[in-house]
């Protein structure tokens, strides 16, 4: 049995094989996890947890309590990796449409990993987007209970707490100089949640309207998902130098819940890139990043399509 999404953050083995140990009491990300013998070896004392560079790491979290997962077959997902990558003109895209949020709650503030500025419809005012576990370090230390578990969520609490959302040029090279303009309130999606078993990632998302949208260019959603063989382009920041890149892949599978995606480059690949944009050959919006993985060499990534988004936003008045 394997964890295609999940690597181990002492040995960095990917994907985990076995029983994967998942921390609980760490916000939701890349550093959460360990393998069987390396969470053997964190309970003699042997290694640390949380990752000392990790943002758990900066909570003082008095006790970590871990669940035991078992993890999936391989062969459900040998079916991706025949599935070819097709030529494809990059789709154009504008500066500062992806951006870097830090969250406020009061006088606290919050780093997020990614969000970007999106029009629903033509004649709508801009949204911020991103998924909702970006936001788990706040959600976790607020005492909020977001996760698909807790059926009494309304989505009203987090909206009560956070104040606005300041927003940055994640691609300059000093992003924290790079203030672009502001978000808030927070949209109520009653249905939003984290914790979701990946890839199900239908649930992952947040919305704030723009307050002070300045220098951002949104983008439009596009009106269907993709299909698989279809090529789609993740912006991020490059993993090697400041400034944006277009990480191109193909649709490997689409469902209700899913949208998977296998990169092109099997080289170096973006972290951290939660909250990222995944966009269609005409550059307009089919998916909010949520995860990546590996399986036999190849990259994968898993978004909330833009058939949810809108389903989540229904309602709303722009």
């Amino acid at each position: 049995m394997i964890h295609v999404w999940n690597h181990c953050h002492n040995c960095n083995a990917a994907p985990i094989v076995g029983r994967r140990f998942h921390c609980e009491s760490c916000p939701d990300g890349p550093d959460t996890d360990l393998c069987g013998p390396c969470y053997e070896k964190f309970k003699e004392g042997k290694i640390i947890h949380p990752a000392e560079d990790s943002s758990a790491a900066l909570l003082e979290i008095k006790e970590h309590r871990f669940e035991v997962l078992e993890g999936k077959p391989p062969d459900q997902y040998e079916s991706w990796l025949p599935i070819s990558h097709p030529a494809a003109p990059t789709p154009g895209t504008p500066g500062h449409f992806v951006v870097r949020p830090i969250f406020s709650a009061g006088m606290e503030s919050f780093i997020g990993g990614y969000a970007f500025a999106a029009k629903v419809e033509e004649n709508s005012g801009p949204l911020l987007l991103t998924a909702l576990h970006v936001m788990d370090e706040i959600i976790k230390q607020k005492g909020i209970d977001c996760s698909e578990q807790n059926k009494s969520y309304t989505g009203r609490e987090l909206p009560a707490i956070i104040t606005h959302v300041d927003i940055y040029d994640i691609f300059a090279p000093n992003w924290m100089m790079a203030h672009l303009g502001t978000a808030g309130p927070m949209l109520v999606l009653p249905n939003a949640r984290t914790g979701g078993e990946e890839p199900y990632s239908d649930r992952d998302i947040a919305a704030f309207r723009m307050r002070d949208a300045g220098r951002l260019t949104p983008v439009p959603l596009a009106h269907r998902p993709p299909v698989v063989g279809d090529p789609v382009w993740q912006a991020a920041r490059s993993p090697e130098k400041p400034g944006r890149q277009l990480f191109k892949a193909v649709v490997v599978e689409i469902t209700d819940r899913t949208l998977v995606f296998k990169y092109e480059n099997q080289g170096k690949k973006p972290k951290y890139i939660s909250g990222s944009p995944v966009l269609n050959k005409n550059g307009e919006i089919v998916g909010i990043s949520v995860g990546g993985g590996e399986f036999k060499g190849a990259l994968l990534g898993h978004a909330n399509h833009v058939g949810n988004i809108r389903e989540h936003l229904t309602g709303n008045a722009f």
